[in-house]
């Protein structure tokens, strides 16, 4: 056959007669129905025999000789339109055969192309033709014109013809097929290419009879001839009718098929792209390299998919003969989902396993897996929790609008909305057993697609209450991180109560997911948290005026000194300075007050930014070793809302030298934040990994924050050793270059701490405390099953 290919130079009868010998086109004598059906089963035999990749195609037949052929073949079909008619009808026979050659190896060097792509985060579409278009070749000058050529459409309908079932069929089977004869004998011979699939070619075809005066339109699905040999692949296509047909008239998310056979499936046609066409369309108008997450576009195109999905789990509810084992979609990827061009409803095709991710097909698997369950793409029996994966995977892509083969959620989550990476990370656990095990509804084994989209959407509305509404959130690191500078409290506080206030509203009616763990009690620390620094800045501010014998109209201080009878000081709090404590004398003082106000605007930053809103506490009573780390980290952490401050108030009210001795206290407790922190980072993530959770990555280097946390603990040692040991010789007086430290250690506080550390790197290092946070509740949750 190969053969007979390569020698074709021209159109004429010799030119083909080698091709016709082999095709069984010269054969004498009248053309009987055996001898059709022969050739027929002999042109299978032959598309059957190609091999599916290239590699082995070209050890068969020769280095190279697959893409030679293919070149061959398309400037021989290319070169058939321009002869005369006369030549053209004396090969057109051989012509149709040719063209449906070519259009299976062009079809198998796509699906390769497709399969063997690699996929990087921020790389959306790069490897990809625009709507659809093919990789390796121009589907419009190729494939377009081969399958609308009359001839090449009667050796398509003669070779993927049904054939009637045999005597010994099962009623069953009988049955289908002959509903699939009755469809293909009712198709126009008319058919238009429409795309490429990873196994197949989709055409569009329409009824050749009229229904109430429309052809009804339908996508007829073609396994490309050399993949319908692997039985399984046979078995599930020849069954899908049965498998995923519906009854029902009025479904507006799945497909209605109305046959399938061995070869091929018959299905409605949907007007629209397909969701990973839709997806890379979007991508090429926005900024490379910046990522968003875009809750617009989150909601609206979760909702639909939610949508999409509780339909096909109703129908397996309705009528499970018709609706798929147990409603589940086990392919569910954004080329398996086409948005409806009439109303942008998501329309799911494709149901059911794809061989391509259980190597029942050999070769690359392309992006499409990371959107798959793993049970799926092992090949396990049941996978009734397989879309929860799908689902989560979907629904991250929706927010960034970025297809990406990382495996985790990613970071954008976890800095801007905790409350959906904790949402999709009960999605998207490797092990089935693990999703859902905080949303999951209480005493039910089962879930719905209705009560986890109520659920996701009350989760998304806490988000844009804490962000005022805000439809897209960017990552603040870096210098985007710079305007968080003139914020000393992060917006935390605010933050903290309006979710305080949604969630109250809410009440009764929120999930038990949704249930965010010791809401009131982080609440309460954040505005404590930005009570002591108001208490205290103004504190410091107060004093420094004194010294300074400045007069600013404070009608606060005139009003406690007239009810005080104290005209020249303060009521109480004077009473509380030491002997040697004079107000006002700004030198003697002015060190004490630099460094006041240097910690009084540095450490609630610190706290706000890193620990503000999350609890370790999350981790439960149950998970023995951890839970009692989590209790000294929960400790550390809200000692350091408050205590940095209460130092700061110590040297203003009490006694100003006493400022490097409580600098360098107020250095150790940092150090020891840091170090009992972090430990507790280290041993969710070690736990998280003993137990298999999947949530969290497998190398510390890709855990966002993790890396730049784990430098804080030896610098902020050195930096408290430093502290420490002048301030004590500062103390005693065998240091005298009192200014000179503590300018030293105030521009180390607003440059080191509040602008580099906590401003510019604390959103990153606060994605590690997240996500640990995150994790210990799963884990927690883990251990109380």
């Amino acid at each position: 056959m190969l053969t007979a290919l390569r020698g074709l130079t021209g159109h004429s009868r010799e030119d083909t007669a080698a091709l016709r010998s082999v095709l069984g086109l010269l054969a004498s004598g009248p053309e009987t129905a055996r001898r059709s059906a022969g050739r027929r089963a002999a042109w299978r035999r032959i598309l059957q025999d190609v091999p599916v990749d290239e590699r082995s195609f070209d050890t068969r037949f020769g280095l190279g000789s697959r893409t030679a052929l293919i070149a061959r073949l398309t400037d021989w079909c290319t070169s058939y339109r321009g002869q005369d008619e006369a030549l053209r009808a004396a090969c057109a026979d051989v012509f149709g055969f040719t063209g449906l050659f070519l259009l299976t190896l062009v079809g198998l060097a796509e699906s390769e192309a497709q399969r063997s792509r690699v996929l990087t985060t921020g790389s959306a579409g790069a490897a990809h033709g625009a709507d659809g278009a093919a990789l390796t070749h121009d589907c419009a000058a190729v494939c377009a014109v081969l399958v609308a050529d009359r001839e090449v459409s009667r050796v398509v309908s003669a070779v993927y013809a049904p054939e009637p079932a045999g005597p010994r069929s099962a009623p069953e089977d009988a049955r289908e097929n002959a509903q699939a004869v009755r469809e293909w004998r009712a198709m126009s011979p008319e058919l238009r290419f429409h795309r490429h699939g990873s196994t197949s070619v989709i055409l569009r075809g329409s009824t050749a009879g009229a229904v109430h005066g429309v052809s009804p339109s339908f996508a007829l699905k073609l396994i490309l001839y050399p993949f319908t040999g692997i039985e399984t692949l046979a078995k599930a296509t020849r069954e899908y009718a049965r498998t995923y047909g519906s009854a029902a008239r009025d479904l507006r998310h799945l497909v209605r098929v109305w046959a399938s056979h061995d070869t091929w499936i018959m299905m409605e046609f949907i007007e629209g792209r397909t969701l990973a066409e839709t997806v890379r369309a979007e991508a090429a108008g926005r900024p490379a390299g910046e990522l968003r997450l875009s809750l617009d576009r989150l909601r609206e195109q979760g909702v639909r998919l939610f949508d999409a999905l509780a339909e096909l789990q109703q129908v397996a509810a309705d009528d499970p003969s018709r609706g798929g084992p147990g409603g589940v979609h086990a392919d569910l990827s954004p080329s398996n989902i086409i948005v409806s061009a009439a109303d942008g409803a998501f329309r799911l095709v494709d149901l059911g396993r794809n061989y391509l991710y259980t190597h029942t097909i050999t070769g690359g698997t392309g992006a499409a897996p990371s959107y798959i369950a793993p049970e799926v793409r092992a090949g396990d029996g049941e996978i009734p929790r397989a879309d929860l994966y799908s689902l989560g995977r979907l629904l991250t892509l929706f927010g960034t609008g970025v297809e990406s083969g990382e495996w985790v959620v990613p970071d954008v989550f976890h800095m801007r909305a905790p409350q959906l990476a904790r949402f999709l990370e009960d999605l998207v656990d490797a092990v089935p057993e693990r999703r859902l095990l905080i949303f999951s509804d209480p005493g039910r084994r089962d879930f719905s697609y209705l009560r986890l989209k109520a659920a996701f959407l009350a989760e998304l509305e806490l988000v844009r209450a804490a962000e005022r509404d805000s439809g897209e959130l960017r990552v603040e690191s870096g210098w985007r991180a710079l305007r968080e500078l003139a914020r000393p409290l992060a917006g935390d506080p605010g933050r903290e109560w309006r979710l305080w206030r949604h969630r109250r509203r809410r009440g009764t009616a929120a999930t038990d997911g949704s249930r965010q763990p010791l809401a009131t009690w982080l609440l309460g620390w954040s505005l404590l948290s930005a009570l002591v620094w108001a208490l205290t800045n103004f504190t410091v501010l107060t004093w420094l005026s004194r010294d300074l014998n400045l007069s600013w109209d404070n009608r606060l201080i005139e009003l406690a000194q007239h009810l005080g009878g104290t005209p020249d000081g303060l009521p109480i709090v004077d009473s509380w300075r030491h002997a040697d404590y004079a107000v006002p004398d700004w030198r003697a003082n002015l060190p004490a007050r630099m460094v006041g106000l240097s910690y009084a605007i540095a450490a609630p930053k610190y706290y706000q930014m890193l620990f503000s809103g999350l609890t370790p506490l999350a981790v439960g009573r149950g998970s023995g070793s951890l839970s009692r780390l989590a209790l000294v980290t929960e400790a550390a952490m809200r000692i350091m809302a408050v205590v940095p401050c209460g130092l700061v108030l110590a040297i203003t009210l009490v006694e100003p030298r006493w400022w490097p001795i409580n600098s360098a206290i107020g250095q150790i407790l940092t150090w020891l934040a840091n170090v009992i922190t972090l430990a507790y980072v280290r041993a969710v993530i070690a736990r998280s990994r003993r137990l298999g959770l999947t949530t969290v990555p497998e190398d510390d280097s890709k855990i966002t924050g993790l890396a730049a946390f784990t430098q804080w603990s030896p610098t902020s040692m050195f930096y408290a050793v430093a502290v420490l040991t002048i301030g004590l010789l500062l103390y005693l007086g065998f240091l005298h270059d009192v200014y000179v430290y503590a300018l030293a250690v105030t521009s180390t506080n607003l440059v080191l701490f509040y602008v580099i550390k906590c401003g510019l790197g604390g959103p990153l290092v606060r994605v590690a405390i997240v996500r640990a946070c995150l994790t210990a509740e799963r884990i927690g949750r883990l251990g109380g099953r």
